[in-house]
């Protein structure tokens, strides 16, 4: 997009020169350009060079409609390029001004494009003014003999340039998103390797107990005494076991979705956060995509409501989950966000606690909203503050 801005600015500008050694005095004398094919030729460079760069700009590729478009309009300016070095005429551009097409891809990019932000913004205003400015001059509305389009143009460039700053600026910043998410993501692999290698050393001593136990049931002389706490021994083993799984399967990030059931993940979610949680249901829902993720996304609110309960030394606390289809809530009675906060609380690297990174409430709001097509809300009162999962 730099290169077409680049390329786009050169071709106004030798546009503006062809322009005045045709029309405008004493230029027609300095410039010694008077040859009306090499202003077609810019004419049409301006067209073809502004449209690779809008191109480039909004990403089309993704916009299906308007590539359409923008592809047309490149096709024809070549075939009138090919006609002028001909006939020293460019017919397609000499009956349709430039301006119309131009302003036919921005207003539909206007239409299609629904997350609009500050760089767009800048480059929709800059390509109006513009579109206004040649349209007026073309119609004789403006007089030729200010410099209305050299202005017009000049101010584009501005704003235009504006645009690709604040727009690098973003990207450096989605970057920076990227790298943490990558970092988190890291971490979780990790853990989950070595939850695995103790998983392994940890279930080859439980099998032995339990072939010990077998072999004190064997031989002992008061079998229903032994028999039960047996049982109770093998009840505990079995949960010891259960627990490495689901901390493994939690920890190993993965990428496959399947149907899962939210009743089941939200108390997966409860185990390993080994915190005292209430889990209500009015109605369960199954629903289709990354169980893991979801776990760490529900996970996260738990843990963040556990630092606030803990930080504010809550004498009663609690902390309950409701699920109703399509809804599930987190609520806990930490005295809830303080407002000033609210529409910062899912931004990266934001926390009002120490030694804290900021980023649990980011990750769970782009795994819901992002990887699941759901909403993350939150509600506060005095007392509670609700997060609401929509699927």
């Amino acid at each position: 997009q730099y290169l077409y801005y680049a390329l786009a600015q050169l071709s106004v500008l030798f546009f503006l020169i062809t322009l005045e050694s045709l029309y405008i005095a004493p230029f027609n004398l300095l410039y010694d350009l008077n040859n009306f094919t090499i202003h077609a030729l810019m004419h049409l460079l301006v067209l073809i060079f502004s449209m690779l760069f809008i191109r480039e700009f909004l990403d089309t590729k993704k916009i299906k409609k308007l590539d359409i478009i923008i592809q047309v309009i490149i096709y024809f300016s070549f075939i009138d390029i090919i006609i002028t070095l001909i006939t020293g005429q460019n017919i397609i551009t000499g009956l349709i001004p430039i301006f119309i097409p131009i302003y036919l891809v921005i207003s539909e990019s206007n239409r299609l494009i629904k997350n609009k932000n500050t760089p767009y913004y800048l480059f929709y205003f800059a390509w109006n003014l513009v579109i206004i400015v040649g349209a007026l001059v073309y119609l004789k509305v403006l007089n030729d003999d200010f410099p209305f389009l050299h202005i017009a143009f000049s101010i584009e460039a501005l704003l235009l340039s504006l645009a690709l700053t604040y727009k690098i600026k973003l990207l450096q910043d989605e970057k920076q998103k990227a790298q943490s998410l990558l970092l988190q993501q890291s971490r979780l692999a990790s853990i989950g390797e070595m939850i695995a290698s103790i998983a392994h050393q940890w279930r080859q001593p439980l099998t032995h107990l339990s072939f010990l136990f077998m072999n004190i049931k064997k031989n002992s002389q008061n079998p229903k005494i032994i028999e039960s706490k047996l049982k109770e021994a093998n009840s505990q083993l079995q949960y010891m076991s259960k627990t490495i799984d689901d901390f493994r399967n939690f920890y190993n990030p993965s990428k496959t979705k399947e149907e899962f059931d939210i009743k089941t993940t939200c108390q997966n979610a409860i185990k390993i956060s080994s915190l005292s949680i209430e889990l209500t249901v009015k109605e369960n829902f199954i629903f289709f995509g990354n169980k893991n993720e979801f776990e760490q996304a529900v996970l996260n609110i738990i843990n963040n409501a556990k630092d606030e309960i803990v930080e504010r030394k809550i004498e009663n606390p609690k902390i309950i989950i409701s699920i109703d289809k399509p809804t599930i809530m987190i609520t806990d009675n930490a005295g809830g966000i303080q407002k000033k906060y609210l529409d910062k609380i899912f931004e990266p690297y934001f926390s009002t606690k120490k030694d804290s990174d900021g980023i649990g409430l980011y990750i769970a709001k782009m795994i819901v909203e992002k990887q699941m097509s759901g909403k993350l809300l939150v509600k506060i009162d005095d007392v509670n503050t609700t997060f609401i999962i929509k699927l």
